[in-house]
């Protein structure tokens, strides 16, 4: 997470030291105890540093004195050594920071800080949501996106809401072979509108044309992508359509036509895979007419992917990677049927996330292939002998 997580855990930290000492003189910075009884009063503060996963912190720890007990801070005695387990704490209190019960069992499962009082946590959640919106806003110009994926799940996220609003993302491969995620915003619906002003965000914190954006086939995010990226190539995710094609199959003929077009969708060549799927709708369009006019249409940005390296089509072909996220935020969201506000349901999957991203694994990447994707850029049909095929056949 990096200079993000590292002020959010600062931020988090210097909050709860604030809160827990309030708590124990039981009185707010220049207020009387409101039973009258004296506990001991505030006596500046102590700098310290504290070593985390995410680096370095300094810390001002509020001072106590003229105190019947000592005043001796739960959190920097939980912290101790634990950095691993601070590290958790910044994901954990945004996805669940919907729920002040739940950010307390996170925090105790996190840290093992008991007795942090809701103060604490609704303090440090008001500080954390605008790290999320700084990271809405940071440039873009320095990432060099090679493919692009794009999708939506719906959530409630406001007490208003009456039917779930779309939330789009977007995430990125870029040149080095590592995934990046790129936007989270709310689009209330998955229209062409939506879509547009979402890429137009992008465009204008400096992100560049991708080589290839994979889509899940909504027709909006199509158009959109159409009209705001137009030099781009186009995946359609095979997953989707195999799934729309095989519900209007009766169960009988599933397993064989999924076997089929499951081998047109991963052929040799992007002209194989077209042959093959083509084959197969000619063969079976009078029995089963619904299935093969899904699979005929938009069949060639289906097999988009076929035209990659060998070595990068599987991690294309799909949405898989953000539908598998999306499935975790949702688990994460189901006990509450309405966030509170916007800004905590979208720094819930903006938690799920980034915290995941921290573990996808890149795709291959060499100056062999990074020369033949520019080349692509210009001529993506243009003849090519890849090795990885090569040594396949062999």
């Amino acid at each position: 997470m990096g200079e993000a997580a590292r002020r959010g855990a600062q931020l988090i930290l210097q909050r709860a030291l604030e809160a827990e000492v309030e708590g124990f003189l039981r009185r707010g910075r220049y207020e009387r105890a409101g039973d009258g009884a004296w506990r001991g009063s505030r006596n500046g503060y102590e700098p310290r540093r504290v070593h985390l996963a995410e680096g370095s912190i300094e810390l001002a720890v509020p001072q106590v004195r003229d105190s019947v007990e000592p005043f001796e801070s739960v959190w920097l005695a939980a912290i101790g050594k634990r950095s691993q387990r601070l590290r958790q704490l910044i994901p954990m209190l945004y996805v669940k920071g919907m729920s002040q019960r739940d950010v307390e069992a996170a925090l105790v499962e996190a840290l093992g800080v008991e007795r942090t009082g809701r103060t604490v946590i609704m303090e440090a959640c008001k500080e954390l949501r605008p790290v999320f919106r700084r990271w809405q806003e940071r440039d873009l110009s320095g990432v060099e996106v090679v493919y692009l994926f794009l999708d939506g799940i719906y959530l409630k996220l406001r007490p208003e809401d009456k039917k779930a609003v779309a939330v789009l993302c977007a995430y990125g491969i870029v040149t080095d072979g590592s995934k990046v995620l790129l936007h989270l915003e709310i689009g209330d619906k998955e229209s062409t509108a939506c879509w547009e002003a979402f890429l137009e965000d992008m465009n204008r914190r400096g992100l560049k044309a991708p080589l290839l954006t994979v889509i899940d086939g909504n027709a909006g995010c199509r158009r959109a992508v159409k009209a705001k990226l137009p030099d781009s190539l186009v995946q359609r995710c095979q997953v989707h359509k195999m799934r729309n094609i095989v519900n209007k199959l009766p169960r009988v003929a599933r397993p064989t036509l999924k076997r089929l077009i499951y081998k047109a969708f991963t052929a040799r060549t992007h002209a194989e895979g077209l042959q093959q799927a083509q084959a197969i709708v000619a063969q079976y369009q009078d029995r089963f007419p619904a299935a093969m006019k899904c699979l005929a249409q938009d069949i060639e940005e289906c097999l988009t992917a076929l035209k990659l390296p060998f070595a990068h089509r599987r991690q294309t072909r799909t949405t898989n990677l953000l539908e598998r996220l999306f499935g975790e935020g949702k688990r994460r969201s189901k006990i509450i049927p309405r966030f509170p506000s916007e800004d905590s349901g979208l720094a819930l999957m903006f938690a799920v996330l980034l915290d995941a991203s921290e573990g996808w694994h890149g795709l291959r990447m060499n100056e062999a292939l990074r020369d033949r994707l520019k080349i692509m850029r210009t001529d993506p049909d243009s003849p090519w002998e890849d090795p990885d095929l090569k040594d396949l056949a062999a």
